[in-house]
């Protein structure tokens, strides 16, 4: 039987009229003989009329848009809900869940006003090759191709909606597609401003739905959401489990905010928050009408357009840092299901949208803990692009050369011919404000969660500051980190160029969480929520160098800052290449220096204050005072 909670939402989700259910749905099949467009013929008597006494006509019947032949339903323990429309003769409907000639379940549905009917199905394991069939007096519905498997539904705005044919890997899932791997996967989208309605389809028919792979649905699909699946399917595998069949549902918007995704409610909780006309449109939308499909986790990938809006902290209940664990909670709220997984995609460099303090944003990503899971936001895993720019995101070639179109560069600029030949190859979707190499940030997705979804045994959080101490040796700050067990390493960097992406601050009052807009004027929050007047505050934090002294420790020199040291931080802004001119090629992934030592995962970026005996100060709710 299915949970009390289950019922309910499946029960509401229902009752909630047509407006979003029943887009492209599929039609019902009739019963032949009560054809409603026969010709007449004149050797034919005309059709008697309907009598007052004579049995109704079968009643139309449909599926809601949400479901479709080749969709994937949540497996065990989960039960599936389903629901859709019947005439207004509220005729009795029916389900038979078959596998080939076989019947496997049934179950009976409930009527709503409306026309409306839902029912829940038995559980099932995970398998393919279902057909489910709804039946009213002589009309039926049938969704074939059926899986049972895991849902996951992915959302969030245009870094998630980006499309795989604006991605580097994409030809490489091509070819593995058409070798018949990842066949588990399937993939259903809701239409936005940046991808097409997407029927629920196999990878091989939505690959096969063009002669031309640019043009075809997979290549039209969230590329994020994909990579994430099929490298999902590549993690399970490799710590011998196995993959279960996947369904895809994408409904993220380009340009939208967190405000929009989330309920009044959720949205009240919070202060400082940029409010509009159109908060919650999303939520009504394109979260709502998915709510009754049981499933197994959640993908958010958003951020850059609050880059603007105060970031705040979720222990004083404001901005960003309020609303994400609000989204995360009041979605588990949302469908029953309060300990399902839920990962999120930090935001890469390229994201900032022209704001100031990038690492705060990411910050408030994590509802201010700096790391994924925590006390706020449990069951949770994140997959850090802070180190995933695209590789040519330096846009002084495309300054300079024009390119795609451009038949050269101009002379002396050798190494734009591998920028023109990148965008020609892979062009990029409105520049690099959207990263091509979305393939990674999958993968990353993937590791978190094998782990925290499945059970592998494998670290899926990289090196978190735990504390601080003075060293030995004047002028030296040793760095303590936890996360996973595994060792921290330090990659070699161009210490030169300051690459080392750690840096002290050496003016005491000019700590800042937050610069208010643009620019460096003043400061909207100092880490307590208060401003402080004046400027300077970038200018105060100079970059020192570093090296691994043990297997959970990191070695600070501090004398580029003159052994002066009020506070650290770590991969707060920036990439992890120089943004001089183009003279190296692209910027290499994932190159920022501390790294896990086995799983090569990136450091969590961290930002403390400094005692004067050298220990941390975390900005709470994060600790690193061990």
């Amino acid at each position: 039987m299915p949970s009390v909670s289950a019922r309910l939402v499946c029960l509401a989700v229902a009752l909630l009229g047509r407006t979003h259910a029943f887009s492209g749905v599929p039609k019902a099949t009739r019963d032949p003989n009560a054809s409603a467009h026969r010709h007449h013929h004149p050797s034919r008597p005309p059709p008697r009329r309907q009598r007052r006494d004579d049995p109704p006509p079968p009643s139309p019947l449909a599926f809601d848009g949400i479901f479709g032949s080749n969709m994937v339903l949540q497996q065990q323990p989960a039960t599936a809900c389903v629901h859709g429309l019947v005439g207004e003769a509220q005729a009795a409907v029916s389900l038979t869940l078959l596998r080939g000639n076989t019947t496997v379940a049934k179950a009976a549905a409930r009527l709503a006003a409306g026309g409306q009917w839902k029912a829940w199905l038995p559980a099932q394991p995970a398998g393919e090759g279902y057909t489910l069939v709804a039946t009213s007096g002589g009309g039926s519905a049938r969704l074939e191709n059926v899986s049972f498997g895991d849902v996951w539904y992915c959302a969030g705005q245009s870094n998630m909606a980006l499309p795989l044919a604006n991605t580097l890997s994409r030809n490489i899932s091509r070819d593995a597609i058409r070798r018949g791997k990842y066949s588990q996967i399937r993939i259903h989208g809701m239409s936005g401003n940046m991808n097409p309605q997407q029927p629920w389809a196999t990878l091989a028919s939505a690959l096969a739905s063009s002669p031309d792979p640019e043009h075809s649905q997979l290549f039209q699909f969230s590329s994020t959401c994909y990579y994430f699946a099929e490298s999902l399917v590549d993690e399970l595998s490799l710590h011998g489990l196995t993959p279960p069949p996947l369904g895809l549902v994408h409904t993220a918007w380009g340009g939208s905010t967190i405000e929009q995704w989330l309920d009044t409610a959720s949205l009240a909780a919070c202060a400082n928050v940029s409010h509009s006309s159109t908060d919650g449109k999303w939520h009504t939308a394109r979260v709502v009408p998915y709510a009754s499909m049981a499933l197994k986790g959640w993908v958010w990938y958003q951020g850059e357009n609050d880059m603007h809006s105060y970031f705040g902290n979720s222990l004083l209940g404001t901005g960003y840092s309020c609303l994400m664990p609000r989204l995360v909670a009041s979605w588990r709220e949302l469908w029953g299901a309060p300990d399902a997984p839920f990962g999120v995609v930090s935001l890469a460099p390229s994201g900032s949208e022209g704001g100031d303090d990038i690492g705060t944003m990411r910050w408030a990503q994590t509802a201010g803990y700096g790391v994924l899971p925590n006390a706020a936001m449990p069951h949770t895993f994140l997959a850090h692009a802070y180190d995933l720019n695209d590789p040519f995101s330096n846009t002084t070639c495309a300054k300079l050369t024009g390119c795609p179109s451009a038949p050269r560069p101009p002379a002396g600029w050798g190494a734009c011919e591998a920028y023109c030949a990148s965008v020609r190859a892979t062009p990029f979707y409105e520049g690099p404000i959207h990263p091509r190499d979305k393939k990674a940030v999958g993968a990353r997705l993937a590791r978190g969660a094998a782990a925290e979804a499945y059970g592998a045994a494998a670290p899926y959080v990289g090196p978190t500051l735990a504390g601080c101490t003075a060293a030995a040796a004047a002028g030296k700050l040793s760095l303590a980190f936890g996360g996973g067990g595994e060792a921290v390493a330090v990659r070699p960097y161009d210490r030169r160029a300051g690459a080392s992406k750690l840096q002290v601050l050496v003016n005491a009052s000019r700590f800042c969480m937050q610069a208010e807009g643009r620019g460096d004027a003043a400061c909207v929050d100092d880490g307590t929520g208060a401003a402080v007047p004046g400027g300077g505050f970038g200018a105060a934090w100079v970059a020192v160098d570093m090296a691994a002294s043990g297997r959970h420790t990191v070695e600070v020199d501090l004398a580029k800052s003159g052994g002066v040291a009020y506070a650290i931080r770590y991969a707060w802004e920036g990439d992890c290449c120089s943004e001089d001119p183009p003279h190296d090629g692209p910027c290499p992934l994932a190159s920022c220096p501390i790294i896990g030592g086995t799983s090569g995962l990136p450091a969590n970026p961290f930002i403390a204050k400094l005692t004067a005996d050298g220990k941390c100060k975390c900005i709470p709710p994060q600790q690193c005072d061990e």
